[in-house]
């Protein structure tokens, strides 16, 4: 049986070109939630297509600002954003494109300043980030909530395309080298502490490239919104010197550290203003006396300075503290770091703390374990705080 069509007034209705796709569902289209990761050269390309099909709910997140050289590559910036946030630039200019889209931001790292949360409010997540590190903990957070990303990757002609779909092949970090993993250590000092004024690598790239590849994610995940088939764990290699493209296969590791599924997740009613000791209370709700809470990063417990016995109590995320920081204020040498990532009712200098004053993201997932039982608990409470803007939490 021949499906109908129904052709709208190309004159009136803004969607009306693509009722004459057969499988176009506009109403999924809208419905739909979409996470960009960087709002750059390939972030914007992403932005504007997602905008012009008139994906629902957007949500973007960059760390960085405006500069002059970006204006040469990046469609929704003008010479008067200099120096402005990308995020919320860009997030003004998807509103102008189509005021259909109703889109979030936020200026953060999606390192450290995103919660699980967020990932699992989105239908589709998509890469446009330009280093290692960024690309392995969007990977992580996608299994750990089973949800779809689609990374993308240029570099002056030349460019990538990867679709990692939890359970189905191989992920992002299985496709790591040991020089890869050497490359994400060199961000970090000896310490393990952020060096605060080490900028990532910027790879060359042209605003044709940029548009090649962002429209190859953004049909990638019109095809995930719309349940058509998409080739998991393999990347799509465009050559633009050649002219030639072709589908390469990543080859799945067993025991991937990145395989990791969190379930069953459970909403909570708080927020990040909650404490460790009020966390632990409600643990012992679900998982009886004795559970404990495991974060998945580090908390830096204590700063010690072995030569001048300098000592002070942290109680800080790994990444949110620089080497600055983390250095003895009488000889600038960097500190010894005690670290944790159990907090159990004898962590009595850390019970009051709450959730927000570590570091940690709003929308944050803990793990609550009890000898082999576990679960995992939301801070739903941060959702209002989060989708302020937009309404699509």
């Amino acid at each position: 049986m021949e499906e109908n069509i129904i052709i709208q007034d190309v004159e009136k209705e803004r969607y009306a070109s693509f009722s004459f796709i057969p499988w176009w569902d506009q109403e999924k289209i809208k419905k739909s939630r979409i996470l960009v990761v960087g709002a750059g050269a390939l972030g914007n390309e992403v932005l504007k297509n997602l905008a012009l099909i008139g994906i629902g709910d957007i949500f973007i997140i960059d760390y960085d600002k405006i500069v002059n050289a970006d204006l040469t590559r990046s469609v929704l910036y003008r010479q008067e954003d200099e120096g402005k946030d990308k995020a919320s630039i860009a997030s003004e200019r998807v509103r102008q494109i189509n005021p259909d889209v109703r889109v979030q931001y936020l200026h953060g790292d999606v390192v450290w300043d995103i919660g699980l949360g967020l990932f699992r409010r989105m239908d589709v997540i998509i890469g446009c980030v330009d280093n290692r590190e960024a690309r392995l903990s969007i990977n992580q957070a996608c299994w750990k909530v089973n949800k779809p990303w689609i990374d993308g990757g240029i570099d002056v002609l030349n460019g990538v395309v990867s679709v990692f779909i939890p359970g189905q092949g191989a992920c992002y970090e299985c496709t790591l080298t040991d020089l890869d993993y050497k490359i994400l250590g060199a961000k970090y000092s000896c310490p393990l502490l952020r060096y605060s004024d080490l900028v990532s690598g910027k790879v060359p790239t042209t605003p044709t490239t940029a548009a090649i590849i962002a429209g190859l994610q953004v049909q990638e995940t019109l095809k995930l919104i719309h349940k058509m088939d998409v080739p998991s764990g393999k990347g799509i290699i465009y050559n633009g010197f050649t002219y030639e493209s072709y589908l390469v296969e990543y080859a799945e590791k067993k025991n991937c550290l990145s395989h990791e599924r969190y379930q069953p997740i459970i909403e909570i009613t708080q927020d990040s203003s909650i404490t460790f000791r009020q966390l632990l209370d409600i643990a012992n709700d679900y998982l009886g006396e004795g559970a404990h809470l495991e974060l998945d990063r580090d908390l830096i417990w204590k700063l010690e300075c072995k030569g001048c016995e300098y000592q002070k109590l942290l109680l800080r995320v790994l990444g949110k503290v620089t080497l600055e920081q983390g250095s003895c204020p009488e000889c600038n040498q960097p500190c010894h770091l005690e670290m944790k990532h159990i907090i159990t009712r004898e962590d009595e200098e850390v019970l009051d703390i709450t959730i927000a004053q570590t570091g940690l993201p709003d929308l944050y997932v803990i793990t609550v374990r009890n000898g082999e039982e576990v679960c995992y608990l939301e801070l739903s409470g941060d959702e209002a705080k989060i989708f302020h803007l937009c309404g699509c939490g």
